[in-house]
């Protein structure tokens, strides 16, 4: 994304490195401390640093050549030494980062106090050339807070201010311009060099929004697709298996009817009886896919081993919320294939489901009283329970010890409700 670094159109530093960020639907919520405010907080650390180390050398500087060249009293020097001390001081709360308008304000006023303190120590050394080497301290300041015009006139401000000092105390008018234009060209470097700061803090920033949008529509769109596929399946399930399985329906009922009372007329019954159970299964399915409503797992657990042909004892927890469907329809789905396997292929006459729910992840397991099955093969149903199980970061887990019926248990990861 192309950052624009025209010097005219610069923001003032608090509204772009202290305003929050955009909201993004869907993206995760931003760390407690994001890299930008890192970035911030190093750009303050650095001009506060160098501009510690600058004062302490032109201060040293000054204190161990000004009073004995220019033969200074010791109140003169005395006086120096009490503007330097409240530079300094000035200095380093101006360094804070101002996060509201009166902070800004106040910042401001400390940076103004801060030229007159320089250019008062430069007079009080009548009109010493090192002093005014703080006015490049203030001018990164300045360039940190101040767009790039505001923060050129205050330069130039202040480097008029300095002219008239060294025209005051040096003989030659000539010198005092020389040095005066040199340190105006120092502190427009060092307002340009913090306004970069500033810029590639607010491109930082603006590329990290825009990763942020692509993820979360990366999201929505993956959503959308899940969706989309859904409802097809759910159309063909409703179009393909609910046809036929109606039309069986209806040819059982006749048959039903047209049969004398004979044993065969049980078994055709009994048809009749699943294939309506079969043809509610799929309409249940059609509008789960259909919709994202909640899944009553204890409701529709119970309901769906009414009709088993086999005993099934169930325990639940007394507390039990499964808050997201997903989970809750693939362990009802997991159910209801580990019944039918114990009917179909354990030759089980009962068979005990247990749900258990830990702080984090969900166990369902199952065990029948058939006599076990020796080498065990995953078909269809058991290889279809284990994929939906893995898809959701579960595992499903098989055991078989002869003679005493198969125990399987599902595992998933909770997940909360979306």
């Amino acid at each position: 994304m192309p950052v624009s670094t025209a010097p005219a159109a610069a923001v003032p530093w608090p509204d772009r490195l202290t305003a929050a960020p955009r909201a993004t639907p869907g993206a995760p919520a931003a760390s407690a401390l994001s890299p930008d405010h890192d970035a911030e907080h190093e750009i303050r650390r650095v001009v506060r640093v160098t501009g510690v180390g600058l004062w302490l050398a032109l201060s040293a500087h000054s204190l161990l050549v000004e009073p004995v060249r220019d033969h200074l009293q010791r109140i003169e020097v005395g006086h120096w030494a009490v503007s330097g001390v409240a530079f300094v001081i000035a200095f380093l709360l101006a360094c804070r980062p101002p996060r509201t308008p009166a902070a800004r304000r106040e910042t401001l006023l400390l940076l103004g106090l801060q030229t007159v303190l320089a250019l008062s120590a430069n007079a009080l050394l009548h009109g010493s050339s090192i002093q005014a080497g703080l006015l490049i301290v203030v001018a990164a300041q300045v360039g940190l807070l101040l767009p790039w015009p505001h923060a050129t006139a205050w330069v130039l401000v202040q480097s008029g201010a300095l002219a008239c000092v060294l025209l005051t105390h040096w003989k030659h008018d000539l010198d005092a311009w020389a040095f005066a234009s040199g340190y105006l060209v120092f502190q427009l470097f060092a307002v340009t060099t913090a306004q970069t700061a500033v810029r590639e803090v607010q491109a930082r920033r603006a590329l990290a929004q825009v990763v942020e949008e692509l993820h979360a529509t990366r999201a929505l769109l993956a959503d959308a697709s899940r969706r989309a596929e859904r409802l097809q399946i759910s159309r063909d399930l409703h179009d393909l298996l609910g046809h036929h399985l109606t039309g069986l329906g209806m040819h059982l009922q006749v048959a039903h009817h047209l049969l004398p009372d004979s044993p065969a007329r049980e078994h055709v019954h009994t048809a009749q009886d699943v294939a309506r159970q079969l043809l509610g299964d799929v309409r249940t399915a059609v509008r789960g896919m259909r919709d994202d409503a909640g899944c009553d797992f204890p409701v529709e657990l119970r309901a769906m081993t009414q009709g088993a042909a086999l005993t099934v004892h169930v325990a639940l927890p007394p507390d039990l919320r499964l808050e997201c469907p997903v989970v809750a329809r693939t362990l009802l789905r997991c159910a209801q294939e580990m019944v039918t396997n114990a009917a179909r292929h354990a030759h089980a006459t009962q068979v005990w489901l247990e749900l258990h729910c830990e702080a984090t992840r969900v166990q369902l397991h199952a065990r029948d009283d058939g006599p076990g099955v020796p080498g065990l093969h995953f078909g269809c149903g058991l290889s279809g329970m284990r994929e939906r199980l893995e898809a959701l970061g579960g595992t499903l887990d098989v055991q078989t010890p002869v003679g005493r019926g198969v125990e399987l248990t599902a595992a998933l990861p909770l997940r909360s409700g979306a």
